[in-house]
């Protein structure tokens, strides 16, 4: 009796260990409320820089951002609306979460459906670095020190103002660590579901989530065969992940075979990266490409604009300790410090393979573009800042004003992801198109226009004009009736150097002959059909 009731013990203890504080319902309470209060102070953030940015009509800056509030408000509204008009380009999750609210114009126009979306991640983001140094670390300090180095940096509030993705990356890639950090601990199906369904939306959000799923799935698989001695747990484990998890690259690559005929068309398409890419390392403007010493080098000076030098002084003294310091959760905060930073070392594989451009102010051709990229480096840096407050009690007072030190140096400046949509490559405005759209805005008289929306993305959104009006290169069979026979299909021609339109005009002139030069903006070309051209 004394040896089944020592047995039943030990397998209490076990199911303590796992379980934790869940068998204490006044602590369950009191944990509730701090994360509810935590949940309310990341909205009440996000609601500030969100007003913030549309005072200061932030919001739209970036082309990108245009460009997905446009390929959302095509799903429902265009000459061909339908999934088909996702395309291939990007990944279709974050329009997904932007559809309905681009149904609504004063949302599409003004830009606040991203910032909907976006500030909706962020919340969540904060409070999933919360609970997740609070499941690792012994003081709910550290936990509170995390979140604040998150929430404060002024990049991300800047981004999660806007219709770009990389918020909603964040947000589905945090999650899926939390709960396979949960699941580590309690080895419950419940959080190892939500670590599956998680890692699903992140296939389907960047491809950075491609690479956290090529990450997670060993870790499971090990942790199983480490933690679990259940029979065949690791087998079911892997399995029961990677069906939930896989279902998400399955869906893309089954959309891009039924629509496009080929599976892989999102990798050569015309409007692929690399495609796009390939064209720039032909003029000598993709330096990364094969040389992994440039690659690392524009990554880190991207990540040292964007998280600031203070905080990443702190996150290498982080590392330093959380991996060398004796403690019980040393093991599972290591491995949750390399889940976090698989996104970098993406970024940083794909500046080397030439599918990703970044260019920074410190290296040639010394501009900005993309270098919202280094944001991916800060769910790592918040998680192990931290860590590293619970570790060495005493440095929870000099990280904590390290965290304010490092905002206060941010903002003497203006932020990089702000400063490279206000004048870098990625910048609405490169080109012009408010004036060009202004033009078109102001003589149009009904018609349709030709554009390749590719291109002309950000002309497009600044016309105002309905995208039903806009043949482009989605809406088939307008688009190749319209190349065809133009002065029969439309009333106006917009071309940019080196799109579709411009290319069909120089090799078929003839077929524009019927159209006349009516307005040029720096690169950008609008023409009219002669027989309106009286009435423009």
């Amino acid at each position: 009796m004394a040896t089944i009731a020592s047995f039943q013990e030990a397998l209490d203890r076990r199911k303590r260990d796992r379980v934790g504080w869940q068998f204490s319902p006044p602590l369950i309470a009191r944990r509730t409320r701090t994360t509810q209060l935590v949940l309310v102070i990341a909205i009440v953030i996000a609601i500030g820089a969100t007003i913030w940015s549309a005072a200061t009509h932030s919001m739209l800056l970036y082309g990108d951002a245009r460009a997905h509030l446009d390929v959302a408000r095509r799903v429902t509204d265009g000459l061909t609306p339908g999934l088909v008009q996702l395309g291939s380009v990007w990944l279709p999750l974050p329009h997904l979460l932007l559809v309905p609210l681009v149904m609504i114009e004063p949302l599409w126009h003004s830009g606040a459906a991203g910032a909907i979306v976006g500030g909706a991640c962020f919340a969540y983001s904060v409070l999933r670095i919360y609970t997740m140094i609070d499941e690792l670390a012994s003081t709910r300090v550290a936990a509170w020190i995390g979140a604040a180095v998150f929430a404060t940096n002024l990049n991300l509030l800047y981004l999660q103002t806007t219709a770009l993705t990389e918020p909603v990356l964040l947000a589905f890639s945090i999650g899926a660590v939390y709960h396979f950090v949960c699941w580590t601990r309690s080895l419950s199906v419940r959080h190892l579901t939500w670590c599956g369904v998680l890692t699903f939306c992140a296939t389907l959000t960047r491809y950075e989530g491609w690479a956290l799923l090529a990450a997670l799935a060993p870790a499971v698989l090990l942790w199983s065969r480490y933690a679990d001695r259940r029979w065949k747990a690791p087998q079911a484990n892997i399995i029961f992940y990677g069906v939930v998890a896989c279902c998400g690259i399955a869906l893309w690559l089954l959309y891009n075979l039924v629509i496009f005929h080929d599976a892989l068309y999102f990798l050569h398409s015309a409007y692929s990266a690399q495609v796009i890419n390939g064209g720039q390392a032909r003029f000598g403007l993709l330096g990364t490409k094969g040389d992994l010493g440039a690659s690392i080098l524009t990554y880190g000076w991207a990540i040292f604009g964007v998280i600031g030098p203070v905080v990443l002084a702190m996150t290498a003294a982080a590392c330093v300790v959380v991996v060398l310091t004796r403690r019980p959760q040393r093991r599972r905060s290591a491995v949750t410090l390399a889940l976090l930073a698989v996104p970098m070392v993406f970024e940083v594989g794909s500046l080397f393979a030439g599918q990703t451009t970044i260019r920074v102010p410190q290296l040639a051709p010394y501009s900005m573009w993309n270098d919202r990229y280094g944001i991916m480096a800060l769910p790592v840096c918040a998680v192990a800042i931290g860590l590293l407050s619970d570790r060495l009690r005493w440095s929870a007072i000099p990280v904590a004003v390290g965290t304010i030190a490092a905002v206060v140096v941010m903002g003497i400046g203006t932020p990089l992801a702000l400063a490279d949509g206000q004048t870098g490559t990625s910048s609405a405005a490169a080109g012009r198109p408010e004036r060009a759209a202004a033009y078109l805005g102001n003589h149009y008289r009904g018609g349709q226009v030709l554009a390749d929306d590719s291109f002309g993305s950000a002309l497009i959104f600044a016309s105002h004009l309905d995208l039903a009006e806009f043949v482009t290169v989605g809406a088939e069979p307008y688009w190749h009736r319209a190349l065809s026979e133009p002065a029969r299909s439309v009333r106006w021609v917009v071309s940019f150097p080196g799109d579709e339109v411009a290319k069909d005009m120089r090799n078929h002139p003839d077929r524009f002959v019927d159209f006349n030069l009516v307005h040029r903006d720096g690169s950008t070309r609008i023409y009219q059909r002669a027989a309106d051209s009286g009435g423009g």
